[in-house]
């Protein structure tokens, strides 16, 4: 990979992605051309899985539902891969679609911290432990008293904290 093609791929990857699980509605000029599901979503575009991806530079409306809530955008396909999907980059976002894109990320990447609770407490290997962002201060807080005193943090310590933290 060169130079140049290394900066376009990161520039794809401005913001982070999130994981979710959606449906798409892909139209052009008003015509429908396809459906599909949403994979993951970011502040600039998504992944649409379809076994009828548009090529590279095709400019579509999409209707997307996610999370509960309708996002109405326009985008245009960056990456293809036939017969799998295609990656979407979101043109110019009206104000008013803009806060439904955040309020999709929003309740796609806070997890319920009850969930992650219980899944440590079930002592699951390779739990993620999560947080709400009111409560992450604190918790923080915690767990870098607990490495300063003891110089190590354990995974029942951690439970402990998250659990009190709620």
């Amino acid at each position: 990979m060169n130079i140049s093609s290394e900066m376009q791929f990161l520039e794809r990857r401005r913001f982070p992605r999130y994981p979710c699980t959606g449906s798409a509605e892909i139209l052009q000029s008003g015509k429908h051309l396809g459906r599909g599901s949403v994979k993951d979503i970011s502040r600039g575009g998504c992944y649409i899985e379809t076994t009828q991806p548009l090529p590279c530079g095709a400019e579509v409306q999409l209707r997307l539902n996610i999370a509960g809530t309708a996002l109405y955008t326009g985008a245009k396909v960056v990456a293809t891969d036939p017969r799998v999907g295609m990656g979407m980059d979101f043109m110019v976002v009206p104000p008013e679609q803009r806060n439904k894109l955040a309020q999709i990320i929003e309740n796609i990447s806070v997890p319920d911290l009850a969930f992650a609770v219980l899944q440590a407490e079930h002592g699951e290997p390779h739990t993620v432990f999560r947080v709400t962002p009111e409560a992450a201060p604190d918790i923080l807080a915690k767990i870098i008293k607990r490495i300063n005193e003891k110089g190590v943090l354990t995974r029942q310590e951690l439970r402990d904290i998250v659990k009190a933290g709620r």
